[in-house]
């Protein structure tokens, strides 16, 4: 029982800090000064709208197929969030594309725009293929998917509810 006991124990074990690890290479490369060298977007396809066009549907009572049209016109609110959500992934491209980054090994980053330093934390997710930068503003967090990095460039990824955009960094300084 005892030897069940403590197998069990060190499988657990195991199994926590195997899960629990992370890349350390990705991180080791990280940790210096970034700028930007090319910014890329890359435009998703354009969903059908549920509100408009031609659609069947069925009549529970007889079983018959019902074809309806919706002309319903989308809601101004709805439009005010989609213009409103393009205003900032635009905004974010152009931060991205002007800003350089800084991690530093005691999980500190710091993002500098225009001459603003914009202090935040930094981890690694998914076994180091995901970057999250938590700003120190309240709720201001941005994820990147780590497609390539090595010592002196890293390629990146940052997803918009409209785009993706591909940012190639240079390594600045160690």
């Amino acid at each position: 029982m005892k030897r069940l006991l403590i197998l069990f124990f060190a499988v657990t074990v195991a199994f926590l800090i195997s899960s629990c690890a992370t890349n350390l290479t990705n991180q080791k490369f990280l940790i210096g000064t970034w700028r930007p060298v090319n910014v890329e977007k890359f435009n998703l396809p354009k969903r059908p709208s549920p509100t408009t066009g031609t659609q069947g549907k069925i009549n529970s009572g007889t079983g018959k197929t019902i074809s309806t049209t919706n002309n319903v016109k989308q809601p101004e609110s709805g439009k005010k969030e989609s213009s409103m959500a393009e205003l900032r992934s635009s905004l974010a491209f152009y931060s991205d594309k002007t800003s350089s980054l800084t991690f530093t090994a005691k999980k500190t980053a710091v993002k500098e725009f225009q001459g603003k330093a914009i202090p935040a934390k930094w981890k690694l997710r998914n076994q180091g293929t995901r970057l999250l930068i938590i700003s120190k503003d309240p709720g201001t967090k941005t994820t990147y998917d780590i497609i390539s990095i090595n010592d002196t460039t890293a390629v990146m990824a940052e997803s918009f509810s409209i785009y993706h955009i591909k940012i190639t960094y240079k390594k600045v300084k160690k």
